[in-house]
Protein backbone atom coordinates (compact mmCIF):
# COMPACT_ATOMS: atom_id res chain seq x y z
CA UNK A 1 0.00 0.00 0.00
CA UNK A 2 1.50 3.44 -0.86
CA UNK A 3 0.53 4.77 2.77
CA UNK A 4 2.84 1.82 4.06
CA UNK A 5 5.95 2.55 6.62
CA UNK A 6 8.21 1.16 3.76
CA UNK A 7 6.86 3.16 1.19
CA UNK A 8 7.08 6.30 2.62
CA UNK A 9 10.52 5.29 3.83
CA UNK A 10 11.32 5.00 0.00
CA UNK A 11 9.68 8.17 -1.05
CA UNK A 12 12.25 10.41 1.52
CA UNK A 13 15.29 7.60 0.47
CA UNK A 14 14.95 7.72 -3.28
CA UNK A 15 15.45 11.16 -3.95
CA UNK A 16 18.14 11.53 -1.92
CA UNK A 17 20.05 8.67 -3.64
CA UNK A 18 18.98 9.86 -6.66
CA UNK A 19 20.64 13.02 -5.78
CA UNK A 20 23.98 11.71 -4.43
CA UNK A 21 24.04 9.26 -7.84
CA UNK A 22 23.84 11.77 -10.08
CA UNK A 23 26.47 14.09 -8.23
CA UNK A 24 28.68 11.47 -7.29
CA UNK A 25 28.63 10.43 -11.21
CA UNK A 26 29.13 14.01 -12.36
CA UNK A 27 32.08 14.42 -9.87
CA UNK A 28 33.86 11.45 -11.33
CA UNK A 29 33.57 12.24 -14.58
CA UNK A 30 34.74 15.59 -14.07
CA UNK A 31 37.48 14.59 -12.22
CA UNK A 32 39.12 12.78 -14.80
CA UNK A 33 39.34 15.56 -16.96
CA UNK A 34 40.59 18.18 -14.28
CA UNK A 35 42.19 16.04 -11.75
CA UNK A 36 42.03 16.05 -8.11
CA UNK A 37 43.55 19.63 -7.88
CA UNK A 38 42.28 21.61 -5.10
CA UNK A 39 42.06 24.57 -7.14
CA UNK A 40 39.00 22.75 -9.59
CA UNK A 41 37.31 21.35 -6.66
CA UNK A 42 34.51 24.15 -6.54
CA UNK A 43 34.55 24.01 -10.39
CA UNK A 44 33.83 19.96 -9.94
CA UNK A 45 31.56 21.42 -7.27
CA UNK A 46 29.29 23.71 -9.58
CA UNK A 47 29.24 21.03 -12.00
CA UNK A 48 28.09 18.54 -10.19
CA UNK A 49 25.01 21.15 -8.79
CA UNK A 50 24.45 22.35 -11.61
CA UNK A 51 23.48 18.76 -13.24
CA UNK A 52 21.79 17.56 -9.92
CA UNK A 53 19.51 20.85 -10.11
CA UNK A 54 17.10 19.49 -12.64
CA UNK A 55 17.29 15.86 -11.47
CA UNK A 56 15.99 16.69 -7.89
CA UNK A 57 13.52 19.82 -9.56
CA UNK A 58 11.26 16.89 -11.19
CA UNK A 59 10.55 15.65 -7.79
CA UNK A 60 10.05 19.20 -6.54
CA UNK A 61 7.84 20.21 -9.27
CA UNK A 62 5.45 16.61 -9.06
CA UNK A 63 4.92 17.34 -5.24
CA UNK A 64 4.40 21.11 -5.79
CA UNK A 65 1.59 20.00 -8.16
CA UNK A 66 0.22 17.49 -6.14
CA UNK A 67 -0.05 20.59 -3.21
CA UNK A 68 -1.61 22.76 -5.44
CA UNK A 69 -3.95 20.62 -6.27
CA UNK A 70 -5.10 20.01 -2.56
CA UNK A 71 -4.36 23.51 -1.86
CA UNK A 72 -4.91 25.54 -4.33
CA UNK A 73 -2.17 27.43 -6.50
CA UNK A 74 -0.22 30.35 -3.82
CA UNK A 75 0.27 33.85 -5.63
CA UNK A 76 3.90 35.48 -5.35
CA UNK A 77 4.10 38.69 -5.44
CA UNK A 78 7.44 40.87 -4.03
CA UNK A 79 5.83 42.87 -2.15
CA UNK A 80 7.06 44.76 1.59
CA UNK A 81 6.06 41.57 3.41
CA UNK A 82 8.70 39.43 1.21
CA UNK A 83 11.32 41.93 1.33
CA UNK A 84 11.32 42.43 4.90
CA UNK A 85 10.65 38.14 5.39
CA UNK A 86 13.85 37.66 2.67
CA UNK A 87 15.86 40.23 4.61
CA UNK A 88 15.04 38.56 7.87
CA UNK A 89 15.78 35.05 6.92
CA UNK A 90 19.21 36.73 5.29
CA UNK A 91 20.02 38.21 8.69
CA UNK A 92 19.07 35.29 11.03
CA UNK A 93 21.05 32.79 8.76
CA UNK A 94 24.46 34.52 8.30
CA UNK A 95 24.11 35.08 12.38
CA UNK A 96 23.22 31.81 13.00
CA UNK A 97 25.77 29.88 10.77
CA UNK A 98 28.92 32.63 11.97
CA UNK A 99 28.35 31.72 15.59
CA UNK A 100 27.60 28.31 15.17
CA UNK A 101 30.81 27.82 13.54
CA UNK A 102 32.75 30.35 15.96
CA UNK A 103 31.26 27.89 18.38
CA UNK A 104 32.68 24.32 17.06
CA UNK A 105 35.82 26.26 16.53
CA UNK A 106 35.85 26.78 20.06
CA UNK A 107 35.58 23.68 21.17
CA UNK A 108 38.98 22.47 19.22
CA UNK A 109 36.91 19.78 16.43
CA UNK A 110 37.89 21.88 13.29
CA UNK A 111 41.30 19.96 14.17
CA UNK A 112 40.78 16.87 15.10
CA UNK A 113 38.73 16.42 12.54
CA UNK A 114 40.87 15.06 9.10
CA UNK A 115 37.68 15.21 7.04
CA UNK A 116 36.83 18.33 7.87
CA UNK A 117 40.46 19.85 7.11
CA UNK A 118 40.68 18.35 4.03
CA UNK A 119 37.05 19.35 2.86
CA UNK A 120 37.51 23.20 4.24
CA UNK A 121 41.61 23.31 2.00
CA UNK A 122 39.80 21.85 -0.88
CA UNK A 123 36.57 24.50 -0.44
CA UNK A 124 38.42 27.59 -0.01
CA UNK A 125 41.11 26.34 -2.39
CA UNK A 126 40.31 27.50 -5.62
CA UNK A 127 39.64 31.41 -7.32
CA UNK A 128 36.92 33.60 -5.07
CA UNK A 129 34.69 33.96 -8.33
CA UNK A 130 34.51 29.86 -8.85
CA UNK A 131 33.36 29.83 -4.41
CA UNK A 132 30.97 32.05 -4.76
CA UNK A 133 29.06 31.48 -7.88
CA UNK A 134 29.37 27.39 -6.18
CA UNK A 135 28.77 28.05 -2.19
CA UNK A 136 26.86 30.71 -2.71
CA UNK A 137 24.58 30.05 -5.57
CA UNK A 138 24.24 26.79 -7.34
CA UNK A 139 25.42 24.86 -4.35
CA UNK A 140 22.38 26.07 -2.00
CA UNK A 141 19.80 26.05 -4.73
CA UNK A 142 20.77 22.11 -5.11
CA UNK A 143 21.46 21.38 -1.50
CA UNK A 144 17.97 23.49 -0.46
CA UNK A 145 15.81 21.71 -3.77
CA UNK A 146 16.63 18.28 -2.19
CA UNK A 147 16.72 18.79 1.36
CA UNK A 148 14.16 21.36 2.07
CA UNK A 149 12.02 21.22 -1.15
CA UNK A 150 11.46 17.66 -1.45
CA UNK A 151 12.74 15.88 2.11
CA UNK A 152 11.22 18.30 4.64
CA UNK A 153 7.93 18.55 2.26
CA UNK A 154 7.66 14.79 2.62
CA UNK A 155 8.27 14.38 6.17
CA UNK A 156 6.13 16.83 7.07
CA UNK A 157 3.33 15.05 5.34
CA UNK A 158 4.34 11.96 6.98
CA UNK A 159 5.12 12.94 10.68
CA UNK A 160 4.53 16.56 11.04
CA UNK A 161 6.12 20.05 10.90
CA UNK A 162 7.92 20.23 13.85
CA UNK A 163 9.22 16.63 13.34
CA UNK A 164 10.06 16.93 9.95
CA UNK A 165 11.88 19.98 10.78
CA UNK A 166 14.35 18.15 13.20
CA UNK A 167 14.67 14.85 11.11
CA UNK A 168 15.12 16.55 7.69
CA UNK A 169 17.74 18.82 9.55
CA UNK A 170 19.31 15.61 10.42
CA UNK A 171 19.95 13.98 7.40
CA UNK A 172 21.20 16.96 5.96
CA UNK A 173 23.85 17.43 8.39
CA UNK A 174 24.81 13.33 7.99
CA UNK A 175 25.07 13.70 4.54
CA UNK A 176 28.26 16.29 5.18
CA UNK A 177 30.00 12.98 6.39
CA UNK A 178 32.45 14.42 8.29
CA UNK A 179 31.52 15.71 12.14
CA UNK A 180 31.95 19.34 11.88
CA UNK A 181 29.83 20.02 8.91
CA UNK A 182 27.34 17.48 10.63
CA UNK A 183 27.13 19.48 13.36
CA UNK A 184 27.33 23.38 11.07
CA UNK A 185 24.78 21.55 8.67
CA UNK A 186 22.25 20.25 11.31
CA UNK A 187 21.88 23.23 13.08
CA UNK A 188 21.34 25.74 10.10
CA UNK A 189 19.10 22.98 8.22
CA UNK A 190 16.66 23.31 11.00
CA UNK A 191 16.73 27.41 10.73
CA UNK A 192 16.09 26.82 7.13
CA UNK A 193 13.58 24.38 7.71
CA UNK A 194 11.59 26.87 10.32
CA UNK A 195 11.44 29.94 7.29
CA UNK A 196 10.08 26.93 4.49
CA UNK A 197 7.67 25.99 7.24
CA UNK A 198 6.21 29.36 7.85
CA UNK A 199 6.16 30.85 4.01
CA UNK A 200 5.75 27.90 2.06
CA UNK A 201 8.26 29.89 -0.41
CA UNK A 202 11.24 27.69 -1.61
CA UNK A 203 13.03 31.21 -2.62
CA UNK A 204 13.33 31.92 1.60
CA UNK A 205 15.48 29.09 2.50
CA UNK A 206 17.86 29.54 -0.84
CA UNK A 207 18.39 33.37 0.44
CA UNK A 208 19.25 32.13 3.76
CA UNK A 209 21.18 29.23 2.57
CA UNK A 210 23.01 31.95 -0.01
CA UNK A 211 24.03 34.52 3.66
CA UNK A 212 25.04 31.74 5.66
CA UNK A 213 27.83 30.72 2.70
CA UNK A 214 28.64 34.16 1.74
CA UNK A 215 29.47 35.06 5.62
CA UNK A 216 31.91 31.70 5.45
CA UNK A 217 33.52 32.62 2.42
CA UNK A 218 33.99 36.42 3.22
CA UNK A 219 35.73 35.42 6.38
CA UNK A 220 37.64 32.53 4.84
CA UNK A 221 39.17 35.19 2.24
CA UNK A 222 39.58 37.93 3.99
CA UNK A 223 40.31 37.01 7.60
CA UNK A 224 37.36 39.19 9.22
CA UNK A 225 36.58 38.14 12.79
CA UNK A 226 38.95 35.84 13.05
CA UNK A 227 39.66 36.41 16.56
CA UNK A 228 35.65 34.89 17.54
CA UNK A 229 37.16 31.29 16.39
CA UNK A 230 39.31 31.12 19.68
CA UNK A 231 37.34 31.03 23.27
CA UNK A 232 38.95 34.63 24.56
CA UNK A 233 36.62 37.28 25.89
CA UNK A 234 36.21 39.35 22.54
CA UNK A 235 35.40 35.97 20.55
CA UNK A 236 32.92 35.01 23.45
CA UNK A 237 31.38 38.01 23.38
CA UNK A 238 30.44 38.24 19.47
CA UNK A 239 29.56 34.73 19.54
CA UNK A 240 27.19 34.92 21.87
CA UNK A 241 25.74 38.23 20.48
CA UNK A 242 25.31 36.58 16.89
CA UNK A 243 23.73 33.37 18.43
CA UNK A 244 21.33 35.72 21.02
CA UNK A 245 20.45 37.94 17.75
CA UNK A 246 19.61 35.35 15.53
CA UNK A 247 17.94 33.38 18.19
CA UNK A 248 15.47 36.58 18.50
CA UNK A 249 14.64 36.48 14.87
CA UNK A 250 13.93 32.85 14.93
CA UNK A 251 11.95 33.42 17.87
CA UNK A 252 10.07 36.16 16.00
CA UNK A 253 9.28 33.74 12.83
CA UNK A 254 8.36 30.90 14.42
CA UNK A 255 5.36 32.90 16.38
CA UNK A 256 4.51 35.21 13.63
CA UNK A 257 0.96 34.82 11.98
CA UNK A 258 0.21 32.47 9.21
CA UNK A 259 1.81 33.61 5.74
CA UNK A 260 -1.19 34.36 4.04
CA UNK A 261 -2.82 36.43 6.64
CA UNK A 262 0.11 38.74 6.42
CA UNK A 263 -0.07 38.79 2.79
CA UNK A 264 -3.60 40.19 3.09
CA UNK A 265 -2.44 42.82 5.50
CA UNK A 266 -0.27 44.36 2.57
Amino acid sequence: MKTSTGYKIWQIVYPIGIYYVVSSLAYFVLTLFLGEDTQTYMVRQMFCSAVTIPAIQSFYMQDKHTEEIVYGKRTFSMNPCFLRMAGITAVAMALLGFAVNNLIAMTGLTGVSAGFERANTAFFGGMVLYELLGSCLLIPVAEELIFRGVVFKRLKLYIGAVPAMIFSALIFGIMHVNLVQCLYAAVLGLGLALFYEKTNLFCIPVIGHIAANLVAVARAETGIFDFAFYPNVSGIVVTFVAAACAGVLLYRVWKMPEWEDMQNKQ
